[in-house]
């Protein structure tokens, strides 16, 4: 592993996921055989709004979710990446437009949700890189998928995807860029499919070899899905959140500091740009904490 990807690798492993919402440790430039990593992530996200299918906002009350994510990885081989995720969900809502279940009733409500286990490929190394994965989702249980304040929606996934990344060292010194682009095969609801579409990109710099910043852009595709609102009358109301063709564009930026060559933090905030069929991110404060082993 040269100097420069031994730097990208082991501050990317802290800056965890703040490109995707499960928050994961990977990247476009794998670490070393025999390395494996132990994190915690925490997410404090506060929305204010909701967007309708044409992106006008409207305010139906508010949702407080806190995220609490423990994460592993292992590398058999230099090219091999194994991980997997489990997030506790803290979430509530308070308005005059509660849904019919408890979890909108104005207290907090929590749950384990969806694990996710992800193998992860070193296509390409370098100063270009390129890594493609796969990754399941699968629900933990049977939690409540309708709400305002619903933890998550409750289904399996399949995914496929990549990372490419480019050390733009030649043009901009100790300045990297990064996107993921991933496509999310969904379970269906109710015969409706709504697969997902994301690209999320990121530039980063490192102003030392311990000290980083970064800039984040998320965006979200919905394949099929449903238009929001549907009236309590519609056959799909009871799964609407679940089926909701949510379409986003969120923004935001963060640092990292690698403490020493085992242990790594980061700091994130992102807020929404534009969106539809979903709520509206106001804003969402993340913190990390990674532990490595290994070259």
């Amino acid at each position: 592993m040269t100097g420069s990807r031994c730097r990208l690798a082991l501050i990317a492993l802290a800056a965890t996921g703040a490109l995707y919402p499960a928050l994961s440790r990977a990247q476009a430039w794998l670490p070393a055989k025999g390395s494996y990593s132990y994190g915690i992530d925490y997410n404090d996200t506060f929305n204010i709004h909701h967007y309708d299918s044409h992106g006008v906002e409207s305010d139906v009350g508010h949702t407080r979710v806190f995220t609490a994510a423990v994460s592993g990885s292992y590398s058999p081989t230099d090219r091999l990446m194994l991980s997997a995720s489990l997030p506790w969900v803290r979430s509530e809502y308070h308005g005059a437009f509660p849904h019919p279940t408890y979890v909108d009733d104005g207290q907090y409500h929590d749950t384990f949700t969806d694990a996710r286990l992800e193998a992860h490929y070193q296509w390409m190394d370098g100063s270009f890189a390129v890594a493609p994965y796969v990754a399941f989702v699968i629900p933990t249980h049977n939690y409540v998928t309708l709400g305002h304040a619903a933890p998550g929606r409750g289904l399996n996934e399949a995914w496929i995807g990549t990372f490419i990344g480019k050390s733009l060292d030649a043009w901009l010194p100790r300045t990297y860029a990064q996107v993921r682009m991933n496509y999310a095969f969904v379970e269906k609801v109710a015969g409706v499919k709504h697969d997902r579409i994301n690209v999320d990109g990121e530039i980063g710099y490192f102003i030392n070899p311990r000290w980083s910043v970064r800039a984040i852009g998320n965006w979200q595709d919905t394949d099929g899905g449903i238009g929001l609102p549907v009236p309590p009358s519609n056959p799909l109301y009871p799964y609407h959140d679940q089926l909701g063709a949510t379409r986003y564009l969120n923004l935001g930026g963060g640092v990292a500091w690698q403490a020493t060559n085992r242990l790594g933090t980061y700091a994130m905030y992102s807020t929404s740009i534009h969106g539809q069929n979903g709520h509206e991110l106001d804003r969402s404060f993340s913190l990390g904490l990674g532990y490595g082993f290994g070259h």
